[in-house]
């Protein structure tokens, strides 16, 4: 039991490198992100932790593409699109990528 604990404890830890490649421009910084007239502030920790101003919080992870996964109202919920790893703080980016109907969002990093 001690092995397996300790084997999952490795993995962790060698995972959360990996967890952050690629989202790394957005630790420390605020993500805005703008759908017409509403926006938000999102919050990605390198632990995996996620946070955002309309006061959901929960996990993400990023392989090939960020989802995010909260508990909301209704239940569990995972919605995942394309982030940008080269947008820098201060810099903005358009996606139609995290809708089903194709409208596109605007995602910018806050610096700080």
């Amino acid at each position: 039991m001690k092995h397996l604990l300790v084997a999952g404890l490795a993995c962790t830890l060698l995972a959360s490198p990996a967890l952050a490649e690629g989202m790394s421009n957005a630790f420390g910084h605020a993500v805005r992100v703008t759908a017409g007239e509403q926006s938000f502030d999102a919050w990605f920790n390198a632990d995996g932790s996620y946070s955002d101003s309309r006061g959901l919080t929960g996990t993400w992870t990023y392989d090939s593409q960020l989802c995010i996964q909260v508990v909301t109202e209704t239940g569990p919920s995972e919605n995942c699109g394309p982030w940008n790893e080269g947008l820098a703080a201060g810099e903005s980016w358009v996606t139609n990528g995290w809708s089903d109907d194709g409208s596109a969002l605007t995602v910018q990093i806050i610096a700080g």
